[in-house]
């Protein structure tokens, strides 16, 4: 290269090359470009030859990758189209680029020029090796890459240009870590802190290769912050950033990126290409195949086919790759494809023949991809082959498929840094619960209504089942015998039997949140109806926090003041999609019972607005319930059958705080000093009480649900019925359990969706029943629905009696009373949600009363006179 020249000192060009040369020691891009310009217009010759190389590869040394691409095609009018060492230039600073297509086509050009007798110094010949392997390496020819790029490190060697060498390495080193090699990830990981932005670039890709994504993705953003990225190089940044933040499950920030990336486009060298590249990184983008003949763009580009329903190109392309497929990941990629490529064929034709061979090419592809980088390709493998397995009625090994993809999704969660990352990445990442359901849905045609019933059967398998053991009345235990989900007939039958004793007037209620969708399913007599809606599971995780957060007894009355409580609720309801509830239930359904896990478990339902010009609450059209899984309900029912009756418990611990329970005649009560937990277990022991209600306070432990806790005589730790304890009582002589206490309804989910505490260990204690409450209820407001609770459970079923009692609060045919500085006024919000919805019916929520129909219709008619009476 020639770049070595003197002159004088003294003269005006010296005194112009040494201000250039300080400049460049100070690394001021601008001021050392100005002066090199003005020691190029005052030279000539080859003088002026020498400073334009000099120029040139200057500003490409200290980063300036546009501003040297602008010069060098500046220089190329007065030296020369074909001036092999400005072309050697271009290569390089379009190489820098990430171009190197374009830096192909001038390498070509110099090996034209040199057959026509050109001249390269040996260090030129050696910078030119460099280029042709890191060409061949993006064409995808690895094995040339590598054999060029170690002659082209032993010509530097021979030439004791260390900073050859030490780029060379590089290169070496950034395409081991391109291919996923571990070792070349980890030195690039612990190397020098980079300080360039390509070196920052490796870094972060290393990084990527070892699943930290998060820790990629802070790398980019130090990038950003520290260095000065030239615009040439800010495309392949903020893609990279791009992909790391869809890794990383943030499509929100990634569509937000977007205009950054349009802008990084348009001031790259090739807008156009640039634009491209742009739109490859969405998913919904097309790959341009033009761009890039490096292999793991062109088997990107056959799967963009495959979506587009383009099979025969998409065939076509494959059969072109199959024998370029040489490492370990081009060859998991090309299984994977060719696996996508059956399972659409499949879908096109129906012939399982497809299905078979989708399997063979996605085994192959899962267990090609065992190396850590490759983590995501087995990921989707093994999803895509539980999905061939399951249309081939092969659940169980579905199963083992989807389990090992989720398995694997947890560790990739684990390698990143913040739980808000973490929580995120698990949120995104479909069990095999999620598949099953998917799989199902997807059975489900025009034709093949009857399929909906594995919908039901694959949501029931997602609901934890460990509380059945033990609810048949003898404590004789049951399992839980679920048919496979793609075996149709046996679903059918299943739901059947399930549902069979249904009243005409209720239904069951399933709802599911898979990463992407909320499934519902409506099941009753005559009725099973299932429908789904796009959503985010993150988004739903989102809405119910930000409802929870007004849950606490500091916030809640702010809540109901500035209206979020509200409008929480109407973010809920918005995002799961209630118009078939609302629209198709038949006229004489007034009763659901609700079964729904994870996140959805804590949504008060029956708080939530139903669409249309009413407005109206379903709490306020339809009486609710709650069962852990649909499973539970009939050993339920048959336990509650042989707990009914009207003989009341109440216990009261002595608390100045709470308001008194109402008087009811007959029932036997342990107050003061009585309400501890020995004469509560004595009390039960004899089996004489159908309802027990327990007054007092208590609190729900986040972290262990087995510290919750029920507060009894006497005050303080002693007097606490802890969540173990409670399981320890006897309930099996009881058929109600009211539990007025604060969070009483709270649970934690631990095992597959398995609720934890209070109420669990109500119901494992022999209770058919347990009325408690979400949140912080208050004081007065819980009180008056618990007393009003207990007078309608003498003639009607358990949910419809709650929701009278709430609906006397809501429309203020009880007026509740709050003390105010001493006196008692009525509380101006009764009617909000925040003080009524929390409470719930957990389990059966059938009769409780032994009465007959006649006698319920007397109770009905007496306790209706009493009212009329009292308010004439």
């Amino acid at each position: 290269m020639t770049s070595d020249f003197e002159v004088d000192p003294g003269s005006l060009i010296g005194r112009a090359l040494a201000a250039a040369r300080q400049a460049v020691d100070r690394a001021d891009v601008g001021k050392a470009d100005a002066a090199y310009e003005t020691v190029f217009e005052l030279a000539d010759g080859s003088l002026a030859e020498s400073v334009a190389i000099d120029h040139t590869a200057t500003l490409l040394a200290l980063g300036a990758v546009t501003r040297a691409a602008q010069r060098c095609e500046e220089y190329f009018e007065p030296l020369g189209r074909d001036h092999v060492e400005l072309l050697l230039l271009r290569a390089e600073i379009s190489s820098a680029a990430g171009d190197h297509a374009r830096a192909g086509d001038d390498v070509k050009a110099i090996r034209v020029a040199l057959d026509g007798g050109a001249m390269l110094d040996r260090q030129d010949q050696a910078r030119l090796m460099r280029l042709e392997g890191l060409v061949a390496a993006d064409q995808g020819d690895l094995v040339l890459a590598e054999r060029t790029l170690s002659q082209a490190r032993d010509a530097f060697l021979g030439l004791d240009h260390e900073n050859g060498v030490a780029g060379v390495d590089g290169d070496l080193l950034m395409l081991a870590v391109r291919q996923g090699v571990e070792s070349a990830a980890s030195d690039a990981v612990s190397g020098p802190p980079p300080r360039t932005t390509a070196e920052y670039l490796v870094r972060a890709l290393a990084l990527r290769r070892e699943l930290r994504y998060e820790q990629a993705y802070r790398t980019l953003l130090e990038c950003l912050e520290r260095t000065e990225i030239d615009p040439s190089l800010r495309l392949p940044v903020l893609a990279e950033l791009t992909v790391l933040l869809w890794l990383t499950r943030r499509p929100d920030l990634a569509e937000r990126l977007r205009p950054m990336l349009l802008d990084a486009a348009a001031q790259s060298p090739d807008p156009a290409a640039a634009r491209r590249e742009v739109d490859r990184l969405s998913p919904e983008g097309v790959a341009d195949p033009t761009r890039s003949p490096r292999f793991e763009r062109r088997i990107e580009y056959a799967r963009r086919l495959l979506v587009a329903g383009r099979l025969a190109q998409a065939e076509k392309l494959l059969l072109e790759l199959r024998d370029r497929a040489r490492g370990e990941r081009d060859v998991a990629a090309w299984h994977l494809t060719a696996g996508e490529l059956e399972l659409a064929r499949h879908h096109e034709s129906g012939d399982e023949e497809f299905l078979r061979e989708a399997v063979g090419q996605l085994t192959a592809a899962a267990d090609g991809a065992g190396s850590t980088a490759l983590t995501e390709t087995r990921v989707f493998a093994l999803r895509l082959l539980g999905r061939a397995l399951f249309k081939l009625k092969a659940d169980d090994r579905a199963d083992a498929c989807w389990v090992e993809a989720h398995r694997l999704e947890e560790r990739v969660a684990e390698r990143q840094d913040s739980d808000a990352v973490r929580v995120r990445m698990l949120l995104s990442a479909a069990d095999e619960h999620d598949e099953r359901l998917r799989a199902a849905d997807d059975a489900v045609t025009n034709d093949n209504r009857q399929a909906v019933a594995g919908i039901v059967v694959a949501m029931e398998h997602a609901r934890g089942a460990t509380i059945l053991d033990g609810l048949l009345p003898g404590g004789t235990g049951f399992v839980r015998d679920l048919p496979r989900v793609s075996d149709l007939d046996g679903a059918w039958r299943w739901v059947g039997e399930v549902t069979r004793d249904l009243p005409k007037s209720q239904v069951v209620w399933m709802l599911h949140a898979t990463p992407y969708r909320v499934h519902h399913v409506v099941l009753g007599r005559g009725t099973l109806r299932h429908w789904s809606v796009a959503v985010d599971r993150d988004r739903l995780v989102a809405a119910v926090t930000g409802l929870k957060a007004w849950w606490g007894e500091e916030v809640l009355d702010l809540g109901i003041a500035t209206g979020q409580f509200e409008r929480s609720l109407t973010d809920i309801a918005e995002v799961l999609d209630l118009a078939p509830l609302a629209e198709e239930l038949p006229a004489h359904v007034d009763r659901i019972a609700v079964v729904a896990g994870g996140v959805l478990s804590d949504v008060p339902f029956a708080a939530l607005v139903l669409p249309g010009d009413e407005k109206r609450r379903i709490g306020d059209r339809f009486a609710l319930s709650d069962l852990p899984c649909l499973s539970a309900r009939r050993p339920l029912h048959r336990r509650s059958r042989s707990r009914r009756g009207d003989r009341m418990l109440l216990v009261s611990p002595p608390d100045a705080r709470l308001t008194a329970a109402g008087e009811r005649p007959g029932r036997t009560v342990l107050d003061g000093d009585r309400a501890t937990t020995d004469r509560l277990r004595a009390e039960l022991e004899r089996h004489r009480h159908h309802q027990v209600r327990i007054d007092s306070h208590g609190k729900h432990d986040r972290d262990d649900s087995a510290l919750s806790w029920l507060q009894l005589a006497p005050e303080g730790p002693d007097g606490r019925l802890r969540s173990d304890d409670l399981r320890q009582l006897d309930l099996s002589g009881c058929g109600t359990l009211v539990m007025g206490a604060c969070e009483s309804g709270m649970a934690n989910r631990v095992g597959r969706d398995e609720p934890v505490g209070l109420v669990r260990a109500a119901v494992q204690a022999g209770a058919a029943s347990v009325v408690a409450a979400r949140w912080v209820a208050d004081d007065a407001v819980a009180a008056t629905v618990l007393d009003r609770f207990e007078g309608y459970t003498r003639y009607l079923p358990r949910d419809v009696a709650l929701k009278r009692a709430q609906d006397d609060v809501v429309r203020r045919n009880v007026v509740v009373h709050v003390r105010v500085d001493g006196d008692l006024k009525p509380l101006p919000d009764q009617d909000h949600p925040a003080r009524w919805a929390c409470w719930t019916v957990y389990g059966d929520p059938g009769w409780q009363t032994a009465a007959g129909p006649v006698r319920r219709v007397l109770r009905r008619n007496i306790d209706n006179w009493r009212r009329r009476a009292a308010h004439p």
